[in-house]
């Protein structure tokens, strides 16, 4: 088959507040261990940008204020736009504000679609349709809509549907996480996300979250579901459901996705997504292998030293606790749920190990539901506390090492 029917795969990585390639997250990782080609000679590229506020003088206005954010949604939007051909899978990636980004980017591709080529409509009109009208119809809902406005039959002429493979991302947060409260001018709500609902384009989508980040400023945006209060009726057309998944790993921010020095913690999140995208065809050139050491490494206090302590006082020393499989959200009609909430096994592991991890918010979820978190092996639903992926049989001893300890003996 030749390479044009087969397709390739864009593979957009974007990495968090503050880092670049210098700091070796787990996204800039990932970027160097994708191959180049599968085994069959599919083409693999990659698109890398480094987070907002590392371009110097940019530090305060990206790492506090959200700027850049804008152009890191156009300009990945934009690659993708000159390099997509129909066939090609797609796979975003990112951290933190990164992961705020690349969901960003696929919002927009499923709000407004991806633009033709040559297109007259720019991507900076497209990025305003999507930022400024939340309640814009879907690119899907435009090809299902009569009656159109011309500007919305002129988008549907110069852009395309396109499906995403595969959205991979680590801890996202809002867009600012401004630990000062809402600026005038340049409040969190500019950059918020106008929803956390999955696509019928998004195929997959898996979001690694860190237990152990205490900083509201940094509080998670987990994908969520709608759920009805009454089921549809018989007959009614269903939308495709994305498969996903939001697992928790224990950690800090930086400890689930990388760019602190000399630490292993980010090992455990970055092979659970790499196996995730390895499936679905992704190709490596290397391998990411936890050794076991992470689950007793140190977990970084990001809240103590967050603004060199500044955090921490204006907090008062108050710490923010997330919830794991937080309440629904009651609205007209049925509720919001967050989508397919699980708990890695490494932190049962570390549970039994570390005599002193004992995190608020995983005590008060194991509370909640009647269960000691040392007796679970294996990760687990965070709704029901179920087992879903039974831990790994230990390794075999080899001939060779029993030989050697029948002799000692």
């Amino acid at each position: 088959m030749p390479e044009s029917a087969r397709g390739k795969r864009l593979v957009l990585l974007l990495d968090g507040t503050w880092n670049s390639s210098a700091d070796n997250t787990s996204v800039w990782r990932l970027s160097q261990l994708v191959a180049p080609r599968d085994g069959a000679g599919v083409e693999q590229l990659c698109y890398y940008t480094a987070g907002v506020g590392t371009p110097r003088g940019e530090a305060i206005r990206g790492g506090i204020f959200g700027h850049g954010l804008d152009r890191d949604v156009i300009g990945a939007y934009r690659w993708l736009m000159g390099h997509y051909d129909q066939g090609d899978q797609i796979f975003l990636f990112g951290f933190s504000r990164g992961a705020f980004t690349a969901r960003s980017v696929a919002g927009m591709i499923a709000r407004c679609g991806l633009l033709r080529p040559g297109s007259p409509l720019s991507v900076e009109e497209l990025y305003e349709r999507y930022r400024l009208d939340a309640k814009a119809a879907s690119f899907v809902e435009l090809h299902q809509t009569k009656d159109l406005p011309p500007q919305e039959k002129r988008l549907l002429r110069h852009s395309r549907r396109v499906p995403i493979k595969m959205i991979g991302v680590w801890d996202t947060v809002g867009a600012l996480g401004v630990p000062f409260g809402n600026i005038r001018g340049i409040s969190r709500r500019r950059f918020g996300f106008h929803n956390t609902q999955l696509s019928a384009i998004f195929e997959h989508a898996y979001h690694a979250l860190a237990l152990d980040e205490h900083r509201a400023a940094f509080a998670p945006t987990l994908w969520t579901r709608f759920i009805p209060a009454r089921p549809d009726p018989p007959g009614k057309r269903r939308v495709r459901q994305t498969i996903v998944e939001q697992r928790w790993f224990a950690g800090a921010h930086a400890n689930v996705g990388g760019g602190i020095a000399g630490d292993d913690m980010p090992q455990l999140s970055l092979a659970w997504l790499m196996a995730k995208a390895g499936a679905l065809g992704l190709a490596y050139r290397g391998a990411v292998v936890p050794t076991g050491y992470e689950i007793t490494a140190p977990i970084h206090d990001s809240f103590h030293r967050f603004l060199r302590g500044l955090y921490r006082l204006l907090k008062r020393g108050r710490r923010f606790q997330r919830p794991i499989a937080a309440p629904a959200t009651q609205v007209d009609k049925g509720h919001w749920l967050t989508a397919n909430e699980t708990i890695d096994a490494s932190v049962f592991d570390r549970w039994r190990k570390v005599p002193a991890y004992r995190p608020a918010d995983l005590v008060r979820w194991a509370a909640a539901l009647g269960i000691d978190p040392g007796t679970l092996h294996g990760a687990v639903d965070a709704r029901t506390g179920a087992v879903i992926t039974p831990p790994a049989p230990p390794k075999a001893r080899s001939r060779r090492r029993q030989t050697t300890a029948k002799r000692a003996n």
